[in-house]
Order: C-alpha cells, then sequence, then structure tokens
C-alpha cells in the first residue's frame, strides 16, 4: 500500500513539475495570454481528478484489506 502512495504522489509531482516548466515557458514569451491560462486550469482540474480517483481507489482497498484482516483475526480467535 505505501508503494502505491509513493508512486501516486511521484506522479501528482511530476504532473505539478510539468505544469510548472508550463507556466515558466509562458512567462519568458511575454506573459501568460488566456488561451495558456485555459489550458493550465484544465490540466490543473485533469490532474486534481486524477489523484482524486486515485486516493479513493486506495482507500477502498485499505478498507476491503483491514475487513479481511478482521475477519482473519474473528477466525482464529473462534478456532
Amino acid at each position: 500500500m505505501n508503494r502505491e502512495l509513493y508512486d501516486l504522489m511521484t506522479k501528482i509531482l511530476s504532473e505539478v513539475d510539468s505544469v510548472k516548466s508550463h507556466i515558466e515557458e509562458a512567462k519568458q514569451e511575454n506573459g501568460v495570454n488566456l488561451q495558456a491560462t485555459e489550458r493550465i486550469i484544465d490540466r490543473l482540474k485533469i490532474i486534481a481528478q486524477e489523484a482524486d480517483d486515485e486516493l479513493n481507489d486506495t482507500l477502498i482497498r485499505i478498507e476491503e484489506n483491514f475487513d479481511i484482516e478482521q475477519a482473519k483475526s474473528r477466525r482464529t480467535i473462534h478456532d
């Protein structure tokens, strides 16, 4: 589970670095125009949605693993 969270954080950081680079390039090209700003906003929305989806999936897996461990524990106690 920790590996999944690490991979998720790495992916998010990579995407943020890409957005940062894009903003820096736009600034160097005489400022950020409306079209560039819209692209940045759209990309950030996608990143946020992907991160939210991954986090939800991870939390569901954690809950499922917890339920499995509880069931194992109950079986061990009752055996």
